[in-house]
């Protein structure tokens, strides 16, 4: 096995992660095995969880069994996660190349697993500001939290995270984790924020790139959080950004939307989640943000942002 760090965690995995950096001298925190590549096996499950893009099939399905949990990518691959989240085991269809099982992996499975084991973890992609602190970008699919993250990079930034902001309260105050050194873009938002060629692919079914620290800064330390931007649909006219805050409850209800879960019925790990996100919403500026639509602009609301970001921490 070779040790890596991820959010904050030693993984020992069996499954090679170039993506991450290498560890060692820690304690793993998790597990990672891989079966040799199967046919799909027919096995029936009870499932009692999907996660959907839109109203297609099911993106990955959960289910309960005697080893803790069994999440489905259908066609791509299967990983049972230990009830604790202290071991995956990593399950490919045959055929299925590296870099999907990679990303699967981790910017899939490890996310939930790294919730189960009882960090705060976020839907959401983050940058560390000099003399600010980290900003982060919660959303669903689609509503830009990489193309913000990338931009900012481009203007000084340094990123932590990509799509899973994990949080620990240190010395009373929230902190982001580094994740890996990297982020996943789309060609044309890659060509316009990082000036440099496409780097290599996410996975197999998709066009989306990974660029990695070569291309961009990365923050490699956890970093106190300043304020948590929640996405809004983008706008089509008037400024670069549009902020408002909204109420605490309202802002509460919103970050339950975003955080990892593994089990959504198990009541424990629920109230655990709630009560972490309550305090996070009590202690860091929650706010609404929409960005004018287009590329083009992407300069003007990185500058707009980090101007806001600035302001409030001065």
């Amino acid at each position: 096995m070779r040790a890596y760090r991820y959010c904050g965690m030693t993984l020992a995995s069996r499954l090679d992660l170039p993506m991450l950096d290498a560890d060692a001298g820690s304690t793993a925190a998790c597990a990672i095995d891989v079966d040799p590549p199967s046919e799909p096996v027919t096995t029936l499950h009870q499932w009692f969880h999907h996660w959907r893009v839109g109203r297609g099939a099911p993106w990955v399905s959960f289910a309960r069994i005697d080893a803790g949990y069994l999440l489905r990518f259908p066609d791509l691959a299967e990983f049972i996660v230990s009830r604790d989240g202290g071991a995956v085991r990593v399950r490919p269809r045959r055929g299925v190349p590296d870099d999907t099982l990679q990303h699967l992996l981790v910017d899939q499975v490890l996310p939930l697993a790294l919730a189960r084991r009882g960090r705060l973890v976020l839907h959401a992609s983050a940058v560390h500001l000099p003399d600010a602190g980290v900003v982060a970008f919660a959303g669903s699919t689609g509503r830009g939290k990489s193309t913000l993250a990338a931009a900012l990079a481009s203007r000084r930034g340094r990123v932590l995270a990509d799509d899973c902001a994990a949080i620990e309260w240190i010395d009373g105050a929230p902190h982001v984790h580094p994740a890996y050194p990297g982020l996943r873009l789309w060609p044309d938002t890659h060509a316009r924020t990082m000036r440099h060629a496409a780097g290599a692919r996410v996975a197999h079914y998709t066009r989306k790139r990974r660029v990695d620290g070569s291309v961009l800064r990365f923050h490699a330390q956890p970093g106190p959080l300043r304020a948590l931007f929640l996405l809004g649909s983008r706008t089509t006219s008037g400024p670069a950004i549009a902020v408002r805050r909204s109420r605490a409850s309202a802002r509460l209800m919103e970050l339950v939307k975003y955080a990892y879960v593994l089990d959504v019925e198990d009541r424990h790990e629920l109230s655990r989640v709630f009560d972490g996100l309550a305090t996070l919403a009590t202690t860091v500026p929650i706010l609404t943000l929409r960005v004018r639509h287009g590329l083009a602009r992407l300069p003007d609301a990185a500058q707009a942002i980090a101007s806001h970001v600035a302001a409030r921490c001065s």
